[in-house]
């Protein structure tokens, strides 16, 4: 079952709120450059689903390194 645009998106927010909660500081400058990334997500795509999806899959990225306390500078 392929879930609604409603769904992504509220995964969205609730990822974005859990990462921003994060003790790592180095959680915290990732969720800044994302910030930035999305602003390019937001300007080369079109279709709502396709930007929330580009979203989730990088705050799904820093959730992995954040989770597995992997070093961002290696």
């Amino acid at each position: 079952m392929q879930p609604s645009l409603a769904e992504i998106e509220a995964t969205i927010v609730r990822l974005e709120a859990r990462l921003l909660a994060s003790p790592r500081r180095s959680t915290r400058t990732m969720l800044s450059t994302y910030r930035e990334l999305e602003a390019r997500f937001r300007a080369d795509l079109d279709d709502p689903r396709d930007l929330a999806l580009s979203q989730g899959a990088a705050l799904m990225l820093i959730k992995f390194i954040d989770e597995t306390k992997r070093p961002v500078d290696r």
